[in-house]
């Protein structure tokens, strides 16, 4: 895209009334979890308990063998200079997680932002997961209701609940995610 194209794009965007669902959608997902550090650690998005305070200066994040394969990659890559540094796999508590770089240990008050590139934000594995054990979700349909009561369907609205897989693809669709291929999740 040209400076143009995107602009118009946002532009449009905005103007078809999307921004309170935006706002909407923000407001479900940010939480504050407090950890031992100089500053509150706000978490823009994902699942509640997936981070972990590690020693001073690292983070314990819930272990995902892709994502460690692509830790490890980075480490050798000529992006490294610009992402966590990656220390391998910990247990605490029983349970395994990749072991990263904080990068905002050193900050008094930093200013985050969580930016999600791709034209698709969750896994091809998560929906093949959710298709093979099919469970509507009570939660997502709330906060799908919350942000646009017309979106469910009549069988959906009749259960109170979505299936993950339509949650998923439907929550794209109220952000630039799929139309410019990146979204701002949260500030």
């Amino acid at each position: 895209f040209n400076h143009t194209e995107v602009h118009s794009q946002i532009s449009c965007f905005f103007q078809q009334n999307k921004w309170k669902k935006l706002k909407t959608m923000v407001h479900w997902s940010p939480f504050i979890v407090s950890f031992k550090k100089r500053y509150p650690w706000v978490q823009l998005a994902g699942h509640a308990g997936n981070f972990k305070a590690g020693d001073y200066g690292k983070i314990l994040k819930k272990y995902c063998e892709c994502e460690q394969q692509c830790l490890q990659c980075l480490m050798g890559d000529t992006l490294r200079p610009f992402v966590p540094g990656y220390y391998g796999v910990v247990e605490r508590d029983g349970e395994s997680y990749n072991q990263m770089e904080d990068l905002l240990a050193e900050f008094d008050s930093p200013s985050i932002m969580d930016c999600k590139m791709g034209s698709r934000t969750y896994l091809e594995e998560e929906l093949v997961k959710a298709r093979e054990k099919p469970k509507p979700r009570k939660d997502m349909y709330d906060k799908m209701v919350a942000v646009d009561p017309q979106a469910p369907t009549a069988e959906e609205r009749t259960q109170q609940a979505v299936l993950k897989p339509r949650y998923m693809q439907w929550r794209e669709t109220l952000s630039s995610t799929a139309t410019l291929g990146f979204r701002i999740e949260g500030i």
